[in-house]
C-alpha cells in the first residue's frame, strides 16, 4: 500500500511496430494532448496502460529530484509499505548510468520499502529512473496484454483489421470521453466494437448481412459483452450519434463498386457528427465529397500493405 505519499504524474513507457510509428503518435496525440517525440511521454493523465498496444508500462511518479541522493532522501522520509514487492530499473535511450550502479542504486533504495522483496511473484512492482537529468520512483504497471487474447475469437476473416490497429481506432474514437455515442455501420464480425467495448467506449455495430451479425454476437458473447450487433441496411439508420468509425468495405472476393463505397461515405455523413475511417488507399476526395474535414490522418504498414486512418468531422 502507499503511505500517503501524493502522486506527481506518470511516465508511460511507449513502444511500436515497425509501420506502426505513424498511428501510435496519432493515438498518444489523442489520448494525452501531446506529440511524442521519443519512446516515453509524462502526463498527468491516468491511463490504463493496458488501454493501449503502444504503451509498455507506466510508472506513477511518487518521488522526483534533480539528484539520485535527493530522491533518496524523499523515500527515506516517507517510504513505501507493501507485502511484497519487487524493484525494477527503467532503461531508456542516451541512459549514462552503468549497470553496477544501476543495481547499487536499485538496492539502497529497495532497503527502505517496507516488506519482503520477492523477485518471482512480487505483489507490487516499483520502478526506478533518470530521465532528463531528473530521477523517479513510484509503482510501475506493466501492460497486461489482455488484447492479445482477442486474437482467437470464436469468427474472424482473413481480410479484417488486425487487433492491433482496431484497438488504436477504437483509442482515437473514444478518446478520453466515454460517453460519446459511436457506431461501427458495416461492423462485419465486431473485430472493432469488441476493441471499443474493451477500452469502455460506448458502441452499436450495424450488419447488413445476417449470418455475417450473427458471427459479430458470438465473438461479444465469448467475451463477456451484451449484444449490440443490430441487422440492417447502412442506409436505414434513424438514430444519429456522435461518431461513426467505418472500415471501408472493398469486396475482397466480389469487388465493390466506388459509387457503393461513396454511397457509404455520405450514409456516414448523415448519422453522425464524426468520422474514422479506414482505406487501402486514400480517399480524400471522396470524403470532401460526403461533406467532411480531415482533421488527421495517419497509416499502418505491413509489409507491402498500407492501410489508411482519416479522422474526419
Amino acid at each position: 500500500m502507499i503511505n500517503e505519499v501524493p502522486i506527481q504524474g506518470y511516465l508511460y513507457v511507449i513502444n511500436y511496430a515497425e509501420g506502426e510509428e505513424s498511428l501510435c503518435k496519432l493515438e498518444m496525440k489523442v489520448l494525452f494532448g501531446q506529440e511524442l517525440t521519443d519512446k516515453y511521454l509524462f502526463s498527468p493523465i491516468d491511463i490504463d496502460p493496458s488501454r493501449s498496444v503502444f504503451i509498455k508500462e507506466r510508472l506513477t511518479i511518487l518521488y522526483r529530484h534533480e539528484t539520485y541522493e535527493g530522491l533518496y532522501e524523499q523515500v527515506k522520509a516517507n517510504p513505501l509499505s507493501y507485502e511484497t514487492f519487487k524493484c525494477l530499473f527503467l532503461r531508456f535511450k542516451g541512459q549514462t548510468v552503468e549497470y553496477k550502479e544501476r543495481l547499487e542504486r536499485l538496492k539502497r533504495v529497495g532497503f527502505l520499502i517496507g516488506g519482503e522483496a520477492d523477485m518471482y511473484q512480487p505483489k507490487q512492482l516499483l520502478g526506478l529512473t533518470e530521465l532528463n537529468g531528473e530521477w523517479f520512483f513510484g509503482t510501475l504497471e506493466p501492460n497486461s496484454n489482455e488484447w492479445v487474447t482477442h486474437e482467437n475469437k470464436p469468427h474472424s476473416y482473413s481480410f479484417s483489421l488486425s487487433v492491433r490497429v482496431s484497438r488504436a481506432v477504437a483509442n482515437l474514437a473514444v478518446g478520453c470521453d466515454l460517453t460519446k455515442r459511436i457506431i461501427d455501420p458495416c461492423c462485419g464480425a465486431g473485430t472493432v466494437v469488441l476493441e471499443v467495448l474493451t477500452v469502455g467506449g460506448n458502441i452499436v455495430g450495424n450488419e447488413l448481412n445476417p449470418k455475417v451479425a450473427w458471427k459479430a454476437e458470438e465473438n461479444l458473447k465469448h467475451y463477456g459483452y451484451e449484444n449490440v450487433i443490430q441487422i440492417g441496411d447502412i442506409q436505414e439508420i434513424q438514430e444519429h450519434y456522435d461518431l461513426a468509425i467505418v472500415d471501408l468495405p472493398y469486396g475482397h472476393f466480389n469487388p465493390i463498386a466506388p459509387e457503393i463505397q461513396q454511397m457509404i461515405m455520405n450514409e456516414a455523413r448523415r448519422i453522425a457528427d464524426q468520422l474514422i475511417i479506414v482505406t487501402q488507399i486514400k480517399m480524400d476526395e471522396q470524403l470532401k465529397e460526403a461533406g467532411f474535414e480531415i482533421v488527421e490522418q495517419c497509416e499502418a504498414v505491413k509489409g507491402k500493405f498500407v492501410r489508411y486512418i482519416t479522422m474526419c468531422c
